[in-house]
């Protein structure tokens, strides 16, 4: 079993009382201190990629219905109904990304048209991305300027659990954390948007709240890591990655990988 560092960290300060808000085909979600210092937590099996908020259970048979309470101490969430999960701090996941040296920079970008052709694809087969425009409009405004603000506005922008904005700038903060080191505007950026004011952050969903402040500090979803660390070798594999990324949700992983082509492009 697996436990994203966030996961860990944050059920493992003090103890703390939830409840089961949702489940999906491989797991559940776990709102915990709902009104004092929330956290939504998803209990899944190795099925779908682990992320900094995720625990890695070999089976949810038996898991508990929506609803039902939970309590997180002493390393151990209790459900009320006999489901229990233990967490083991040898299991922990901080899923970060190593940034890349000047070989592996050049390496990367040699290998990007791979990602922009698959995000063609993606597009031809699910249609037009209904907030393409505006996300376009903003990652100019960034570009014509290495002014990081305007990126702030991509937050909340869209519908769903982590709107189409949320999910391009987590793509963009992973690009230009692998390339933080040898590039001093991905530098500048990175240091802009940490130095934001976190109000800004609470215009949009707990769960994308929570996936941007984990990317801030240098946590992401496996998929992500697995395809940033390919990049920078000499990976076959590359296209697979792309694409596990690319399937996730209705349209998260496409956007991911829109804003992390954004970092990584040549000229950046």
């Amino acid at each position: 079993m697996s436990v994203g560092g966030h996961a860990f960290r944050y059920l493992t300060a003090r103890p703390r009382t939830g409840r089961v808000v949702s489940r999906f085909r491989h797991g559940f979600n776990v709102l915990f201190d709902e009104e004092t210092n929330p956290g939504l937590v998803s209990i899944q099996t190795p099925d779908v990629p682990l992320h900094p908020f995720g625990i890695e259970v070999e089976s949810i048979d038996g898991a508990p219905a929506v609803g039902t309470p939970s309590h997180a101490e002493a390393g151990t969430i209790r459900f009320d109904d006999g489901f229990r999960v233990l967490l083991a701090k040898d299991a922990v996941e901080e899923l970060g990304i190593k940034p890349y040296t000047p070989e592996k920079r050049e390496r990367a970008l040699s290998r990007l048209p791979i990602l922009a052709q698959l995000l063609e694809e993606e597009r031809a087969k699910r249609g037009p991305d209904r907030f393409r425009s505006e996300i376009d409009a903003i990652l100019r405004r960034w570009l014509e300027t290495l002014n990081p603000e305007p990126l702030i506005d991509l937050i909340g922008l869209g519908t769903g659990s982590t709107p189409a904005g949320d999910d391009v700038l987590v793509g963009l903060i992973a690009g230009l954390t692998a390339l933080e080191n040898v590039a001093h505007e991905a530098k500048a950026a990175l240091r802009g948007l940490r130095a934001a004011p976190r109000e800004a952050r609470s215009q949009t969903s707990l769960a994308s709240i929570q996936m941007i402040t984990a990317a801030l500090d240098g946590a992401f979803l496996e998929s992500i890591c697995n395809l940033v660390a390919a990049l920078g070798r000499d990976d076959a594999e590359i296209r697979g990655f792309a694409e596990r990324l690319a399937a996730l949700g209705a349209s998260s992983g496409r956007m991911m990988l829109r804003g992390l082509l954004s970092a990584l492009a040549p000229g950046f």
